[in-house]
């Protein structure tokens, strides 16, 4: 079946964009391996993160139109992939394993109380080997030793650039943020302060 996966994935995105998820495939194990996730469904979920990246916006909407849950995200153009995405591997690749297509879903905006699947999925379509931002090798060593380090420090980041460019901002963004803040303050972690 993952033979399968590779080959469908592979089909549906132009190189760059397959060379990118390899790179989503390579850190999420790795990163699967550290947290002790099950690294089958974490290559998986990489796998696919982006599967409905190339979708027309009308191709997208009709994914999210088939789940009752996801038509009021309808106005959120290009971040309905992730929406979109964890329908169509649902529907046309047989993924029912929750938690992997949650992971799909959320790897752009995130969402309150996530799994540690889905901030592996979402902090690795970051800081994947092919991205190349300011402080990005400082993310990725923070992501081996403290993912709700990584994942806010990406987080703000994103944020200021989202405010720069004077673009909307989901709420599940902010109530990620939000939340990892006050899981690292209850750990008593100092090392974002």
């Amino acid at each position: 079946m993952l033979n399968k996966l590779y080959s469908h994935v592979e089909k549906a995105l132009p190189p760059k964009r397959y060379q990118h998820t390899l790179g989503v495939i390579k850190v999420a194990v790795s990163l699967a391996k550290q947290y002790g996730i099950n690294e089958h469904r974490a290559e998986i979920a990489a796998l696919l993160h982006d599967v409905s990246k190339c979708m027309s916006l009308e191709e997208l909407r009709s994914y999210i139109d088939c789940d009752e849950t996801l038509k009021y995200y309808g106005n959120m153009g290009e971040l309905l992939h992730g929406f979109a995405g964890s329908v169509y591997a649902k529907q046309e690749l047989g993924i029912y394993d929750e938690d992997i297509l949650s992971a799909i879903k959320y790897h752009t905006i995130g969402r309150r109380g996530m799994t540690t699947l889905e901030k592996i999925i979402y902090i690795s379509d970051a800081i994947e080997p092919n991205r190349n931002y300011p402080n990005v090798n400082f993310i990725r060593e923070k992501a081996k030793t403290c993912i709700n380090d990584a994942i806010l420090f990406e987080v703000d980041r994103k944020l200021k650039y989202l405010l720069k460019i004077d673009a909307t901002i989901h709420p599940n963004t902010v109530d990620m943020r939000n939340c990892i803040l006050g899981e690292l303050k209850n750990k008593g972690s100092k090392s974002y302060e």
